[in-house]
């Protein structure tokens, strides 16, 4: 049975994680996956292996749109398809080694969604099957942006040190490989838990290093699809998060109205969250009416996506609003959430 809102893995042990997954990398000990059978499927052609690819891309942007709750479930199936597929590939060969890559990333989604869903326990039990199917594909960027993940769960879960320690270690495994993009997400991740920490300091430097690093990007530079989301709107919206995190509405206001104003109108899920950011933002700049409108429009875009991370973010907005609970304007917002259940 899944512990909504718990981690299962904590402290040091969440860092042995991702020591044991470097070290698998480097080759100091043996693939955590076991050994394979010797032998090829002759299934496993490039234009099969394409076609794999396509079906993971289509359920990210399904993502975008419909979030954890509708998609977990086809995720888990996707998985556990190219799994049982992977029980007969020679991960030695190129074939083998990109079928794990995409076992990695269909893990990585299933730890996605479920950590989206609120079921943190299964969406790490899965980020972990992905860091074990990126060692055996020494796949070393695919494995940074599940540590990505996980470090991004870890600080909304409250776990702001071992968050940052996921993070370095990624850093780390990919400081020759990582592309400018990656570097940017990796460095956004980082800022998120030094502002839930309350480092304003650190966090400032971090969002420096994450812009320098996209702007470093050019059409130019051959990135991994699965970052294809990561872009200017993106990193405004982080950056945004973290000043509202850390209380300096000012900062945050004109970034939110960047991401919401450039942002890709079918990221329903991350429009609704940056909607909660920016009555956050008036909230603290202590204008009531613009907090209120900003949760209405939350609250109707919530309706669309299946995002419990997205509902829960809306509530945890209103319970700031605590001091405000007999006024109208606040009134006429709980009828509106009462129907918002997550």
């Amino acid at each position: 049975m899944d512990r909504r809102g718990f981690l299962i893995i904590t402290g040091a042990a969440l860092a042995g994680v991702a020591d044991r997954w470097g070290s698998a990398l480097t080759g100091a000990i043996p693939s955590t996956t076991g050994a394979l059978p010797e032998r090829r499927d002759p299934r496993l052609s490039a234009t099969v292996l394409d076609r794999l690819d396509h079906r993971l891309a289509d359920l990210r942007q399904l993502d975008d749109e419909f979030g954890g709750r509708e998609l977990h479930q086809l995720a888990v199936a996707e998985f556990n398809w190219l799994t049982r597929l992977a029980d007969h590939a020679d991960y030695s060969t190129a074939a083998g080694q990109r079928l794990f890559s995409l076992v990695t990333e269909a893990a990585r989604l299933c730890g996605w969604l479920h950590f989206d869903a609120a079921h943190h326990a299964a969406a790490q039990s899965y980020y972990v099957a992905a860091l074990r199917s990126s060692a055996s594909a020494n796949d070393s960027l695919t494995g940074a942006h599940v540590l990505a993940c996980m470090s991004f769960q870890a600080t909304l879960t409250g776990h702001h040190q071992e968050a940052i320690a996921l993070i370095d270690a990624a850093e780390d495994q990919t400081k020759h490989t990582a592309t400018p993009r990656l570097r940017a997400l990796l460095a956004s991740r980082k800022a998120r838990a030094y502002a839930k920490a309350g480092d304003a300091a650190a966090c400032g430097r971090a969002l420096n290093d994450a812009e320098r690093r996209l702007d470093a990007t050019t059409s130019h530079t051959p990135e991994p699809d699965w970052i294809y989301f990561f872009d200017e709107s993106e990193l405004a919206a982080q950056a945004a998060a973290c000043w509202v995190d850390l209380r300096q509405p000012a900062k945050a206001r004109p970034l939110i109205d960047n991401a919401l104003n450039t942002m890709n109108p079918q990221y329903v899920r991350d429009r609704t969250i940056y909607h909660v950011r920016s009555a956050e933002a008036h909230l603290h700049a202590n204008d009531l009416d613009l907090a209120c409108d900003d949760l209405h429009t939350a609250a109707d875009l919530a309706g669309h996506t299946g995002s419990v991370r997205s509902i829960h973010t809306i509530h945890i907005a209103r319970r700031a609003m605590s001091r405000y609970d007999r006024d109208a304007r606040v009134q006429k917002l709980d009828l509106q959430l009462a129907d918002l259940a997550a």
